[in-house]
């Protein structure tokens, strides 16, 4: 374990990305990505850690893991140990500021873990009583976490699941540019006034409208209100989207992994 105010690496292995940050103090002061292998070509990361910042020597910095892909955490594990002369360690909830009322425990995706850990870090005693994380991501999912117990949520396809899978993925928007731009949000109405209009609406606003809905639903189901917050790579796309008030942060994973790895829960709240 190392101090608040030390240093500490991050390694998120996701469906799609795998992203790696250098933490000191309350602050991610490097970040790199990189896109998630096929089974079985664990070995195409060696480059990717290799390069990994040459300028700075990981041989004494601490390091997590937060892994979703079963079958990547030993490849992952080795390769940083290569690069830094450590494994990491594996991410676990144990001693999270909050209970997990999920069933099996087990089965809770660490990075939803590390999500809602993160939302405390960043957000505090804003959050109190409920708040729900939705992380828009591969998958869009959603994590309830009320007085101190994360309850679960749920998990819809992401964005460019919902855009590739519309017309069994022969929708022609050909010649448009990237679907899922920043550009388009000054014209997202649900009244899409083309078929790429259409899509983005669909997929884009139906996808926001869901997770408010969702919220709505969370809240009669606890009888008190819930902030939102937002997390994930097209957390600040969709942002200005919500109707409600939400606190945007895309990196709360690494955020709570840190956390983990630093063991310092003075400046969580109460639970």
């Amino acid at each position: 374990m190392v101090g608040r105010l030390g240093r500490g690496i991050t390694i998120k292995v996701g469906l799609s990305r795998i992203s790696v940050a250098l933490h000191e103090g309350d602050r991610i002061l490097r970040m790199r990505t990189w896109k998630t292998p096929p089974p079985g070509e664990a070995e195409s990361l060696r480059p990717f850690f290799s390069a990994l910042w040459p300028d700075i020597s990981s041989k004494d910095i601490p390091s997590v893991l937060v892994c979703v892909v079963p079958d990547l955490a030993e490849p992952v594990a080795l390769l940083w140990e290569a690069r830094s002369g450590q494994r990491p360690d594996p991410f676990f909830l144990s001693h999270a500021p909050f209970s997990v009322d999920y069933r099996p425990p087990e089965s809770l995706g660490a990075d939803r873990g590390a999500a809602v850990w993160g939302a405390l870090v960043r957000f505090g005693e804003i959050l109190d009583p409920a708040f729900m994380v939705a992380d828009f991501g591969t998958h869009t999912v959603t994590t309830v976490c009320f007085e101190g117990r994360l309850l679960g949520g749920a998990i819809l396809p992401g964005l460019s699941l919902m855009e590739k899978s519309l017309g069994a993925g022969r929708v022609n928007l050909s010649g448009k540019g990237r679907l899922l731009d920043r550009e388009r949000l000054s014209r997202c109405r649900a009244l899409g006034r083309s078929t790429v209009d259409g899509v983005f609406s669909g997929v884009v606003l139906g996808s926001v409208l869901a997770v408010e809905a969702l919220g709505r639903r969370a809240e009669e189901e606890l009888g008190v209100p819930l902030r939102i917050v937002l997390t994930g790579g097209m957390a600040p796309v969709v942002a200005p989207l919500f109707k409600s008030e939400v606190l945007v942060s895309r990196q709360v994973v690494h955020y709570g992994a840190w956390s983990f790895l630093s063991g310092n829960r003075d400046f969580f709240p109460e639970t």
